[in-house]
């Protein structure tokens, strides 16, 4: 089988600010993203007064600050899940993996269905090499948010490094039919691929 290249958007589930019980975290677009370089966006997004809302604003910019008012978030109870999930994803970027995988998990607690934090947890551990507990986590991620095509893709990565091909070859199918226009060349080479190993 050829080598699998990645699709370059899998790595980051962006959270879904219609579903959040908290009015405030709904102003926002996106959670930050684990695996790619920071971006330059400077974009002003409207904010409340919570010390969630200017942690992220800090945190888009790439301000250092924006650590201490995720911990003041955290200690205010606003958008806990969500801070230490943001917390998680600074501590990767800073190859702190072990920090990252402390928050993720303390994400969990706070909400165990918390969906983003499932996924950069299953990063972690897809990039450790840790297949088992990242196949867990997509398929949680899955189970939570069935129409989240990436954690199908990104299910379908480490089921190929474990080599179940057919569970593998479900996953891009699922991909697929959620994004059938997305990267369609790829995931035909994949599943031709898959077809052959069957």
């Amino acid at each position: 089988m050829g080598k699998v290249i990645p699709y370059q958007d899998h790595r980051f589930k962006p959270l879904d600010y219609k579903k959040a019980d908290d009015a405030s975290v709904q102003a926002y677009t996106r959670q930050l993203n684990l695996f790619d370089a920071p971006k330059e966006d400077t974009t002003l997004l409207p904010l409340t007064n919570t010390a969630f809302d200017l942690a992220l604003k800090l945190d888009l910019i790439h301000d250092p600050g924006a650590e201490r008012l995720y911990l003041r978030a955290i200690e205010k109870n606003e958008s806990t899940a969500h801070s230490l999930c943001n917390l998680g994803v600074i501590a990767a970027h800073k190859l702190n993996m072990v920090e990252a995988i402390d928050y993720f998990t303390r994400a969990l607690i706070e909400d165990p269905r918390h969906c983003e934090s499932h996924f950069n947890l299953a990063n972690v551990f897809f990039a450790g090499g840790n297949y088992p507990l990242a196949v867990l986590h997509y398929q949680l991620v899955n189970r939570i948010a069935p129409d989240f095509a990436d954690g199908y893709f990104n299910l379908g990565l480490t089921l190929l490094e474990t080599e179940n091909f057919k569970a593998a070859r479900e996953a891009f199918l699922n991909y697929q039919k959620l994004l059938p226009d997305q990267k369609s060349e790829q995931i035909l080479t994949i599943l031709k691929s898959l077809s052959s190993l069957l």
